[in-house]
């Protein structure tokens, strides 16, 4: 980055005050001697004319304004300069254009520099609360999406007699319902101020009783796809928000059912150590261990996603890293072609600090 030796405007300006007044009272001085020491001599000792002390003070007066509007325009012309850029790129920004950065002319003042620096921290931070709030505008879609399915389904075969009626079939339709009331509260508090944040409702829970609970209401439906869980929960205590562990392993569970159809899959909880440990494995196709690290990417696909699941937006893994991370807790993928898809997530059993992100 190239460095410009900079200049304070306020000095600036105090010193072209000082040379303006300098060069204005030698000016007067050098008209005043003039006057005296030369004029009079020149003109006859009786000579009385109005017009001598007007063309006198004309000719100092005029001695007096070239420098100073000399040094006036210099300065405005520094001053003035970097306000073109500074214009445009506020303009774009106005115009919802956040990727839009300003450069300081050379040998700018100190407070352009600064101006500058501020514009483009404001259209960066932005540029990154937009592209969070699409992101979270395309999640809460993804949620809604899945949650208003399975009802639609269910209510489809209710409908025309496939699905018979019964206390069972609303206990496992009301979770959904639950979670789609989660989402219109996050919808509602969605604003362009906190589009980086994740309010969290932290309890102390155990991840076994809400893993039992989510599984036990989306189990069924999960048949069309042809996959069986199998359980494995041993108590795992931790301090988070059960509705968003919920929310965390219904997108595990719904992953599954999009990428790996006809698998079994894992679900495990256990404590080791200072964490608490949930575990999703299936034994679907799985992916490369190449692209393993991008799985949790926002928007990120496999190249054969578009044409196996066409529905889906690249967003499961993604929320679920976010969710992960809002509790200060770590996700680890593993997975290999044809070996299936693991998923470990580790939360902090003591986690008194965490609230929000």
């Amino acid at each position: 980055m190239t460095r410009y030796k900079t200049r304070n405007v306020k000095r600036m300006i105090f010193r072209a005050l000082s040379v303006q007044t300098f060069i204005s009272f030698g000016a007067f001085y050098l008209g005043v001697t003039i006057y005296f020491a030369t004029l009079d001599e020149l003109l006859p000792q009786d000579y009385e004319s109005p017009w001598g002390d007007v063309a006198v003070t004309s000719i100092m007066a005029t001695i007096v304004l070239i420098p100073a509007a000399i040094v006036g325009r210099r300065l405005a012309e520094d001053i003035v300069s970097a306000l073109p850029p500074i214009a445009a790129a506020t303009h774009s920004i106005a115009a919802g254009d956040y990727s839009v950065r300003v450069t300081a002319p050379p040998n700018s003042f100190e407070e352009t520099y600064a101006l500058t620096a501020d514009i483009n921290a404001m259209a960066e931070r932005l540029e990154e609360l937009q592209v969070d709030l699409k992101y979270w505008n395309s999640a809460i879609a993804h949620e809604f999406r899945t949650s208003a399915t399975v009802l639609l389904g269910n209510l489809r075969g209710l409908s025309t007699g496939v699905i018979e009626p019964s206390p069972e079939l609303f206990a496992r339709m009301i979770p959904y319902v639950n979670f789609l009331t989660s989402m219109a509260n996050d919808l509602e508090k969605l604003d362009f101020s906190r589009a980086h944040k994740l309010d969290l409702n932290i309890k102390e829970i155990d991840l076994a009783v809400e893993a039992e609970t989510l599984t036990a209401s989306t189990e069924h439906d999960l048949v069309p796809a042809s996959i069986k869980i199998k359980r494995q929960f041993d108590r795992a205590v931790c301090l988070a928000d059960p509705e968003r562990m919920q929310q965390l392993l219904r997108l595990l569970l719904d992953n599954c059912r999009r990428y790996a159809p006809g698998s079994t899959v894992t679900v495990q909880t256990y404590e080791d150590e200072d964490w608490a440990v949930m575990v999703c494995a299936d034994t679907g196709p799985g992916l490369s261990a190449a692209v393993r690290d991008r799985a949790s990417d926002r928007n990120w696909r496999g190249r054969d996603s578009p044409q196996r699941v066409p529905e889906g937006r690249g967003l499961g893994l993604a929320i679920v890293k976010t969710i992960v991370n809002a509790h200060h807790g770590e996700l680890s993928i593993d997975t290999d072609c044809g070996r299936g898809f693991k998923v470990t997530i580790l939360l902090p059993k003591h986690a008194s600090g965490v609230e929000r992100v």
